[in-house]
C-alpha cells in the first residue's frame, strides 16, 4: 500500500496560495501539514476583485459567514455583468449596453410533457431557444436581449436593488443566484489568518532555489531566510512567475494572444459616495480605445482598471486614458501596472507539483473567473489527490479536465470580442481580423442552428442561457431554432416570460436597495477604510 502524502508545501501566497491553504486543510483536517511559504517583497496582482457565484459554495465549505468577511474585505453583491459600448452605436445614436445575470443554476427549463423524456436531460428544453424561435418568427413583444427576457435580475441592476430581502424582513426572496465584488488583498489576508487559524505553518521567506530529483520531482525549496524545507507535494501559487512549474520543471505555456489581444492592465482605486448614487449590484466593462476599462464598486471605494493591448498603447496612455476615465473619482496614488500572460500549461500538473492560479492559466478578467478557476482547480484536486505512487492516470485525468475547463473558457471571452462590429480604433480592427480558434468556429456554426447541448452535459463554467445573453447581446445572426422546438407549443413558454415579468415588478418594489443592505452589514462608509 503507497505511503499517503503527510506534507503539502505551497509556494506563493495571494488569493490563489491562500484559499488553496485554506481549502485543503478543510477537505483534510490535520491528517495532512501544510506549509505555505511566501515572499514579503512580491506584490500582489488584484484591486477589486469580482466573482461569480462559485464562489458561495466555496465560501461556505470553508465555514465563512457574510457577516464576518464581507465587512473584513470591504465586499458587496454582484447579480450581473454590464457590457457598455461592445458594438457600435445604434442608427439613433443609442450607446450600445447589455448584461449577463447570473441565472438560475440548474435551469428550470420549459417542460413540455407529462413527464421527463430523459432522467439526465429529459425534463424539458431551455428557454433561450424559445426565445429564439419567438424572435425569428418576429415577436417584437419580447425584450432586445435574453440576459433581459429570460431574467429579471437586468431591472434590478439598474435599480441598483439588493439580490435579497433585509435579514428579518417579511419580504419575499428570489432566491436568485449572485456573486461578490471584494478586496482582493483583503480576502488573502482573511483566508490567511483563517488557514492559520486552523493550522497551516506561514513562513515568511524569499525562494532562492527549487530542486528537483531525477524523476523530475521537487525534492525541497531552499529560502533565504529560512533555510530548506521539504515537502511530498508542492503547489505552485507564484502568479504569472510560475515558479516551479515553468521555471524549475520547465512545462511548456502555450499563448493565447493570438486570439485573445489584451495582455497588459494598469489598476487604481476610486471614490466612490454609494449614499449619494447609490451603489451598483454588477461589474461593469466598459470598451475602449485599446480595451476595455472594468469598474467594481465595492462598499468604501471602487476598484477600476483598464485592460488593453501592448502592441497597441502603452502603459503611459494607457494610464491616462483610465484615470480620464475616472475624472475626479482617481486616487492620487501610483497606478497598478500589470502584465499579464495569457494561456495555459500544457500540464498543470507535473510530478509531484501543481500549479494554481495564474500560474497554471489565466484568460484575462473579463467575465470575472481568476477565482473560479481557482475553485475548479482546489475541487478537482481534492477528488484526485495523489499518495506517494502519484499514478500517471490520476495526474493524467486532472490535466485533462483543467485544459478543457480553459479552452471552453477561452472560447466564452473570445466570443465577446469576435462579435464586434467597431473598427474605430487599430486595436478593434486587429480584434476583428484575429483568427478565432477552431473549437469557437464549430461553436458559432452550432449557436448558429441552435443546435442542443443540454445543460450538464459538458464541463463548462457558463452554460446555455448565459451563452445566448452574450449572443442576443451582441446581436449575433441566428439562422434558426432547434427543429424540435418548432414543433412544440409556446405557450408553457410565454407563461415563463411572462412569470419573469411580473418578477421584474414585484422585485423592483420590495428589495432593498443595494447600499441599503450592505450598510447594515459595513456600517458607515469609510473613504479611507483598508
Amino acid at each position: 500500500m503507497a505511503r499517503p502524502i503527510k506534507r503539502v508545501v505551497i509556494v506563493g501566497g495571494g488569493t490563489a496560495g491562500w484559499l488553496s491553504a485554506a481549502y485543503l486543510n478543510r477537505a483534510f483536517g490535520s491528517q495532512v501539514q501544510i506549509t505555505l511559504v511566501e515572499s514579503e517583497r512580491v506584490g500582489r496582482i488584484g484591486v477589486g476583485e469580482a466573482t461569480v457565484p462559485t464562489l458561495r459554495t466555496t465560501f461556505a465549505f470553508l465555514g465563512m459567514k457574510e457577516e464576518e468577511w464581507m465587512p473584513a474585505c470591504n465586499a458587496t453583491y454582484k447579480s450581473a455583468v454590464r457590457f457598455n459600448d461592445w458594438r457600435k452605436p445604434a442608427a439613433d445614436g443609442t450607446r450600445h449596453t447589455y448584461y449577463h445575470p447570473f441565472f438560475h443554476v440548474p435551469e428550470p427549463p420549459v417542460g413540455m410533457y407529462e413527464k421527463p423524456f430523459h432522467t439526465r436531460f429529459g425534463k424539458g428544453i431551455s428557454l433561450a431557444h424559445f426565445y429564439v424561435k419567438r424572435k425569428l418568427e418576429g415577436d417584437t413583444g419580447l425584450r432586445p436581449t435574453f440576459g433581459d427576457a429570460g431574467m429579471a435580475l437586468q431591472r434590478l441592476c439598474e435599480l441598483n436593488k439588493a439580490p435579497k430581502p433585509l435579514p428579518g424582513s417579511d419580504a419575499p426572496d428570489p432566491r436568485y443566484r449572485y456573486a461578490y465584488h471584494l478586496d482582493a488583498a483583503l480576502i488573502a489576508a482573511y483566508l490567511r489568518d483563517l488557514a492559520v487559524g486552523r493550522g497551516v505553518k506561514h513562513v515568511l521567506a524569499d525562494v532562492k532555489h527549487v530542486e528537483v530529483d531525477p524523476r523530475g520531482h521537487v525534492e525541497r525549496i531552499v529560502t533565504e531566510q529560512e533555510g530548506t524545507i521539504e515537502g511530498d507535494f508542492f503547489l505552485d501559487c507564484t502568479g504569472f512567475r510560475g515558479m516551479i512549474i515553468n521555471g524549475a520543471l520547465g512545462e511548456r505555456f502555450i499563448s493565447q494572444n493570438d486570439h485573445l489581444l489584451c495582455d497588459s492592465a494598469v489598476a487604481l482605486p476610486a471614490r466612490n459616495d454609494p449614499e449619494r448614487d447609490g451603489l451598483r449590484p454588477y461589474t461593469s466593462a466598459n470598451a475602449r480605445k485599446d480595451g476595455w476599462i472594468w469598474e467594481i464598486p465595492l462598499y468604501h471605494r471602487d476598484g477600476t482598471g483598464y485592460v488593453y493591448c501592448g502592441k497597441t498603447t502603452n502603459p503611459g496612455d494607457a494610464e491616462e486614458e483610465l484615470r480620464r476615465f475616472l475624472g475626479g473619482r482617481a486616487m492620487d496614488v501610483p497606478a497598478n501596472h500589470i502584465k499579464m500572460r495569457v494561456g495555459y500549461n500544457e500540464r498543470s500538473w507535473v510530478g509531484n507539483c501543481c500549479a494554481v492560479g495564474l500560474s497554471s492559466c489565466f484568460v484575462e478578467p473579463l467575465e470575472s473567473t481568476t477565482i473560479a478557476l481557482i475553485e475548479y482547480q482546489l475541487a478537482l484536486l481534492v477528488l484526485h489527490f495523489p499518495d506517494m505512487d502519484f499514478d500517471d492516470q490520476r495526474r493524467d485525468r486532472y490535466n485533462e479536465m483543467i485544459k478543457g475547463a480553459y479552452l471552453d473558457l477561452r472560447d466564452f471571452i473570445v466570443m465577446h470580442y469576435a462579435l464586434t462590429n467597431r473598427d474605430d480604433s487599430q486595436f478593434w480592427r486587429n480584434v476583428r481580423e484575429a483568427p478565432l480558434p477552431d473549437s469557437l468556429q464549430e461553436k458559432f456554426a452550432e449557436y448558429a442552428e441552435s443546435v442542443v447541448t443540454p445543460d450538464g452535459s459538458r464541463l463548462r463554467l457558463f452554460e446555455t442561457r448565459s451563452i445566448w445573453a452574450i449572443l442576443t447581446g451582441m446581436q449575433f445572426e441566428f439562422t434558426k431554432a432547434p427543429p424540435s422546438v418548432q414543433w412544440m407549443d409556446d405557450a408553457a413558454a410565454m407563461e415563463m416570460f411572462a412569470e419573469v415579468d411580473r418578477e421584474r415588478e414585484l422585485y423592483s418594489a420590495t428589495l432593498p436597495g443595494h447600499y441599503e443592505y450592505v450598510r447594515a452589514l459595513h456600517g458607515a462608509h469609510d473613504p479611507d477604510f483598508g
